[in-house]
């Protein structure tokens, strides 16, 4: 039996190596595929900032405790849709008063009348774009 030619069956270990190779590349494939439709115009979003510019203009209306604030407003830049929140500021204080975000699509104007907290100061209000998304 010292000189058996057949021994012992030798461990599957390089069955298991190339099984988990040939996994993970398929794996990474896929991955590699799912990347280049989601760059070419598939469903997936852009992961990059959006370029964009703004401009927005505010004004108050009060009567009694309740005030409106009417904004309006423009975006132009690379992406076809934006969310812009716009928060009103109380111009001596720099409290906020008012907040409210406008989902811009298609077209690049975006306004409304959102309620504002009274009173207002006698310096008026400011109104700034304090997201873009």
């Amino acid at each position: 039996m010292a000189n058996d030619d057949h021994g012992s069956r030798p461990r599957p270990r390089r069955r298991k190596y190339l099984i988990f190779a040939l996994g993970l590349a398929g794996v990474l494939g896929l991955f590699a595929v799912l990347y280049l439709i989601g760059g070419q115009g598939g469903s997936a979003q852009s992961l990059g900032p959006k370029s964009y510019s703004t401009h927005v203009e505010c004004q108050v209306n009060t009567a009694g405790s309740k005030g409106t604030v009417t904004v309006s407003g423009t975006i132009t830049g690379n992406a076809t849709r934006y969310a812009v929140t716009v928060e009103v500021l109380d111009a001596a204080s720099h409290q906020r008063i008012g907040l409210q975000t406008f989902e811009v699509r298609g077209s690049r104007t975006f306004g409304g009348t959102t309620a504002a907290q009274a009173p207002i100061g006698p310096a008026g209000i400011e109104c700034k774009i304090t997201k873009v998304a």
